[in-house]
């Protein structure tokens, strides 16, 4: 009977002891300390491996910290659980999004019936190409009296890829109407720049600037179109006041540590590819840039495995494979390095330029 007793009491002291970590954990999340989060749902679950609550805040921890990938595998396990439940699809939709996977995304909000998964859903059929069903759906939520300027944004960016200029045009005149001008000129130019219009979009981000030069974001987007205009001084001035407002950027840190590799300062770079490899080991271009910074540096031993694993998860990369040829070709490994000089021949390495982008 003591020895139940005992059994008991330790049993129950163990269920109080978790709920606390959980509550301790979910507090930590609350006030933004992602580590203590982190750890205390990490803890909870080595003890309840299917405490539902532990693995949604978790998958939320990643999400914050810009961990997608790791989000996409907690949410998947916690919907192993709970299958209908709509928060944890929501979620994992969102942390799709974070790895342009738009496809798996979209599935997710189908069907969801929330506003936001509506929202959600149409901008992923945007982005997969469904230009149609994307439009006539942002059009419907467009036409709602509450329309977000998200869907306004897009909604311009579905007319602009239409081709029809004057209806964008009208959504933009409603986002000045609806917006301070600074964030409806910086809307007007995402539209612009996501349909590659960079001209048109750094008029926009000037304009922005005008208003409000501190806006949030502008200086990394402006950063990033004048990266694709090619005027490496301007964004480079951009992109180090896109860090000095947030210093654990992730697209900042990746197109400025991309931009330095390509003007032939890579010692500078590696601090900051280095950065974003740690946060999201998933893309390829981090390993890309940091291979072709650390061969620049004659370090083609340290360069080459970052460079197989670039060409690995880019295969029809030019630019990865010319430079995977000459990591191979610098350790005398001749053979290897003439089949990839032939991969690039294929490729038709000329034709295609180079150009930064987050990937």
């Amino acid at each position: 009977m003591f020895t139940t007793m005992l059994a008991l009491i330790l049993y129950q002291g163990q269920i109080v002891s978790t709920a606390r970590i959980f509550e301790e954990a979910a507090r930590a999340l609350a006030r933004g300390d992602y580590a203590a989060a982190q750890a205390g749902f990490e803890q909870v679950l080595r003890r309840e491996p299917n405490h539902l609550g532990a693995l949604g805040n978790l998958g939320v921890v990643h999400n914050r910290l810009e961990q997608p990938a790791q989000a996409v595998a907690i949410y998947r396990r916690a919907l192993g659980l709970a299958p209908r439940e709509a928060g944890l699809r929501l979620n994992l939709g969102l942390a799709y999004m974070k790895l342009e996977n738009y496809a798996a995304a979209r599935d997710q909000f189908a069907g969801l019936g929330s506003a936001q998964a509506r929202e959600l859903h149409a901008i992923c059929q945007l982005q997969t190409g469904a230009l149609e069903a994307a439009t006539a759906a942002l059009e419907e939520l467009g036409a709602q009296p509450a329309a977000s300027p998200a869907v306004l944004h897009f909604l311009a960016l579905a007319y602009v890829k239409r081709g029809e200029q004057g209806r964008a045009r009208a959504i933009f005149d409603e986002l000045l109407a609806r917006l301070p001008v600074a964030e409806a000129q910086y809307l007007e130019g995402r539209v612009w720049y996501e349909a590659a219009l960079f001209e048109r979009a750094l008029e926009s981000y000037r304009k922005a600037a005008n208003a409000n030069r501190a806006l949030p974001g502008l200086a990394l987007e402006t950063g990033k179109t004048l990266v694709s205009l090619r005027d490496y001084e301007q964004a480079e001035a951009q992109l180090r006041e896109a860090l000095r407002e947030d210093g654990r950027s992730l697209e900042g840190q990746y197109f400025l540590g991309a931009l330095l590799v390509q003007q032939g300062r890579p010692r500078e770079a590696l601090a900051l590819l280095e950065s974003v490899r740690t946060r999201r080991p998933e893309l390829w271009g981090t390993s890309y840039y940091l291979g072709k910074g650390k061969l620049a540096l004659g370090e083609a031993g340290a360069a080459l495995p970052l460079l197989e694993q670039a060409a690995r998860r880019a295969p029809g990369e030019a630019a990865v494979q010319y430079q995977l040829a000459r990591a191979l070709n610098a350790l005398g490994r001749k053979g290897e390095a003439a089949a990839a000089f032939a991969r690039v021949a294929r490729l038709r390495a000329a034709a295609n330029a180079e150009s930064i982008v987050m990937k």
